[in-house]
């Protein structure tokens, strides 16, 4: 069969198929696929949700660290923090020497907790400043009570904040019967004590120098009876008896040398400690229960020169 005589079969064949140029087939569609759209659509809402969830923590650090400071305020403290700005904008004025590239080490605070070399996570923020309220009445209440130098203190270490009362403010010596001016003493410290939402440890210690009487037989009586005899006058003051916990170590925690007269002194003592632990438990319950209801409040601007200011942690 010759070439001239297939061409007609070839064509037709073609034709069967769909083939050919004169667009006889089904239309080829242009673009993306239409799922594309509702995938896109889902991307964007879920970046939406995401950046909102970004924001609202940010804002909450922030009112986080206003507490903390009004906190202070509100307790007396006399030391000065600087307040971040609620509502994230440049205030009137900015002084030209402040280093803005990172604004966590301006105020002590972190807009990311999790990463330690921005700065200080916002909860041991508001335990250094707690912490140093502590240290600011309890400086106060030892400057009010008239006691010769030695007598009292007050010593901020890692773990928390303690206040060290030797025996002679307090007791006679082989007695755990207090005295007045240490009565008088243990009455403003309640005041202080009542104020703070810590629980606070009350513990007696001793020198090494034994004891054996028919009511204290060892230190350990003696220490316990002395610190038992300081947290009820507290209680009495005002202070809750959940907040409270008494220790005895007798003669076994000694902060100074036995060997020496001066050592002795120091070592009998009564101890009031505020643990670090404690005030970060306050922390977390204030960021989780007391922030969020002022939340609206604190996200207000304050008009310069309106009569009333609806931001105020202290009303």
């Amino acid at each position: 069969m010759s070439e001239a005589e297939e061409l007609p079969e070839v064509e037709l064949e073609e034709a069967a198929v769909g083939g050919g140029d004169d667009g006889g087939g089904p239309p080829v569609e242009e673009g993306a696929p239409t799922w594309i759209v509702t995938f896109a659509d889902l991307m964007s809402l879920l970046l939406t949700f995401f950046v909102l969830l970004f924001s609202m923590s940010e804002v909450r650090q922030e009112r986080f660290l206003i507490a903390a400071q009004s906190l202070r305020e509100a307790m007396g403290s006399t030391a000065e923090a600087p307040a971040p700005n609620p509502i994230g904008l440049m205030p009137d004025e900015v002084d030209p020497e402040l280093d803005m590239s990172n604004p966590g080490q301006n105020t002590g605070a972190t807009l990311n907790p999790v990463d330690g070399n921005e700065g200080e996570d916002v909860v041991d923020v508001f335990a250094e400043a707690y912490m140093d309220m502590i240290i600011e009445r309890l400086r106060e209440l030892v400057a009010q009570s008239g006691l010769e130098e030695g007598a009292v203190e007050i010593v901020k270490e890692d773990e928390g904040v303690y206040l060290r009362i030797r025996d002679a403010a307090l007791f006679p010596s082989g007695s755990a019967t207090v005295i007045p001016s240490g009565r008088s003493l243990i009455s403003s410290l309640a005041d202080i004590t009542t104020e703070l939402a810590v629980p606070a440890i009350v513990s007696g210690h001793a020198d090494s120098r034994p004891i054996s009487t028919a009511a204290f037989p060892s230190n350990w009586e003696l220490s316990a009876a002395r610190a038992a005899g300081v947290a009820r006058l507290l209680v009495e003051g005002g202070q809750s008896p959940e907040k409270l916990e008494v220790q005895s170590f007798g003669e076994f925690r000694p902060v100074a040398d036995n060997e020496t007269l001066d050592g002795r002194a120091k070592n009998r003592r009564v101890e009031l400690f505020f643990s670090r632990d404690a005030i970060i438990a306050l922390a977390l319950e204030l960021q989780s229960a007391a922030i969020p209801a002022g939340a609206d409040d604190l996200a207000e601007p304050v008009v310069e020169g309106s009569a009333e200011s609806s931001g105020s942690l202290k009303e």
